[in-house]
């Protein structure tokens, strides 16, 4: 790496770290300091999706995983577009009109307080462990090799107190302000990977005959390693309705839309953004094959692609796409787990505390979250492929969440007796499970899991209900139903969205 990579990597981090210190200050509201006043633009919030979405993880795993098995991984990401697509034209109305700063709390005015701390601790758990702690051990791997000396620890720890710096000052419309920039050099970065890469292999046409047979479809074999078909059918679509419906890191930029129609626009961008994720990370690790035919460890192949084929300048630029990647991530992540443990939990206990106390306590909160990722993401190295550890934990934790989440916004006989048998019979399922495959006794892909675990949750969610009727909050809102109403400007961005899906779907069908 030369000292021109250098300068170029650390001049865009201060200038970044710049812009996310600048701006107006949060002052005391905690509804300036968690919702950035409720005044997000739409290009903002399709931005900041994206950022958080598209991690150093997300880079790393999907570059890895179709190296190893091929392009099936994006099913994850068209998928995951259907599911921003409902998002917008069926829940974000309900969800905005709510008045919520967070998941937790319309699940406490719909089924009461036991149901909010269950759903509040694994949510937590799943940021703090999977998603944060995923993005800071890809950064420490790849940044390992650019700064050899320094130990991967160190490396998370400098990473952490960048994004945590302007995240613990300026709350969410910090990471905003920060999160339009760290899109574009990161958008531009991986473009400029891309091209290196299929430059190096010969142009679309050689990849098409090196590429393995299979690794260019869609649907793969039952037995395939990544995304079985089945496990496209039984799986993948219950993940995306947990990350984009039922989780606060994503939630949390519709919540603090300007309107409703911005959180609608901004949430479609987010999906066309995510189009370009099948040609500028997934076909790369494909065209890497050929370059690189003999890595034995997926994870290093989005390492290898820099620093094997990027020239000097280029390389720096790069690099800073892909820390700032890094960053947008934990910074919205931080500040998910910061709103659930201030709002969820500290105002519940301590009722009493004005805005100015409730927003030192989210400043504190973020501080916590910073070191408890720092410790937990080296130890993700013992636990194989890096998409294989994230998806993995997700497949066993999220199903009985989301047929409670969704049950909450569209059966109003859901019961909040109902809710809680859901999750008692759903976790014991995934224990079971969990013990039978480590015990040899189960040889169950991990996207196989989602939906019989789902299945048994919505069986005891009606029986609870059934059995012991819903009684009406004091307080709480009617959730009779989801308004769903829009624009037909805003149909018809969102049917463009649909086809443009639908066009990449059967071409590589």
């Amino acid at each position: 790496m030369s000292g021109l990579d250098v300068f170029i990597l650390f001049a865009i981090m201060a200038v970044l770290l710049g812009i996310g210190l600048s701006g107006r200050a949060t002052g005391g509201s905690t509804e300036e300091f968690f919702l950035a006043g409720q005044r997000l633009r739409w290009w903002q919030i399709g931005f900041s999706l994206f950022a958080s979405n598209f991690s150093a993880s997300a880079i790393i795993g999907l570059t890895g995983a179709a190296y190893l098995t091929g392009i099936a991984i994006y099913n994850y990401e068209w998928v995951g577009i259907l599911a921003i697509l409902f998002f917008a034209f069926v829940l974000a109305r309900s969800v905005r009109h709510g008045g919520f700063y967070s998941i937790a709390q319309f699940l406490e005015e719909r089924f009461g307080t036991r149901i909010k701390v269950i759903y509040s601790a694994l949510v937590l758990f799943l940021l703090i462990f999977i998603d944060m702690a995923g993005a800071l051990y890809a950064g420490g791997v790849l940044l390992r090799e650019v700064f050899p000396g320094l130990s991967i620890n160190f490396i998370i720890l400098i990473i952490m107190i960048m994004a945590g710096t302007y995240s613990v000052s300026g709350g969410l419309g910090a990471i905003t302000r920060i999160d339009f920039f760290q899109s574009l050099i990161l958008i531009g970065g991986a473009f400029l990977v891309a091209y290196y890469t299929f430059s190096a292999a010969g142009g679309w046409t050689v990849v098409r005959q090196i590429a393995p047979e299979g690794f260019l479809s869609l649907v793969r074999p039952e037995d395939d390693r990544a995304v079985p078909w089945t496990g496209l059918v039984t799986g993948v679509p219950i993940l995306c309705c947990y990350f984009w419906l039922a989780n606060q890191n994503m939630v949390q930029w519709v919540l603090s839309a300007r309107s409703v129609r911005d959180a609608r626009i901004g949430l479609m961008m987010a999906g066309y953004l995510k189009l370009l994720v099948l040609f500028i990370i997934v076909l790369p690790g494909v065209a890497a094959i050929g370059l690189f035919p003999n890595l034995t460890e997926p994870d290093r192949i989005y390492p290898t692609l820099l620093f094997e084929l990027l020239p000097a300048g280029v390389l720096g630029l790069v690099l800073a796409g892909f820390v700032s990647a890094i960053m947008s991530s934990a910074d919205s992540i931080l500040h998910a787990s910061s709103t659930i443990i201030t709002m969820d939990f500290v105002k519940k206990m301590r009722p009493h505390l004005g805005h100015a106390e409730l927003v030192r306590m989210g400043r504190l909160t973020t501080i916590g979250v910073i070191l408890l990722g720092a410790l937990w993401a080296p130890a993700i190295g013992r636990f194989g492929t890096l998409f294989e550890y994230v998806q993995g934990l997700l497949s066993y934790a999220v199903a009985p969440f989301v047929v409670v989440y969704l049950a909450g916004w569209f059966w109003p006989r859901a019961s909040a007796n109902g809710a809680l048998l859901a999750l008692l019979i759903g976790f014991s399922s995934t224990l079971m499970v969990a013990a039978g495959t480590a015990l040899g006794r189960f040889d169950l892909h991990y996207l196989h899991v989602p939906l019989p675990i789902a299945l048994l949750s919505l069986v005891g969610l009606v029986c609870g209900s059934l059995l012991w009727p819903r009684q009406a909050l004091a307080g709480g809102p009617a959730f009779d139903g989801v308004d769903h109403t829009t624009q037909n400007s805003d149909m018809l961005i969102g049917a463009v969205l649909l086809g443009l899906v639908g066009a990449q779907v059967v071409w590589f069908w």
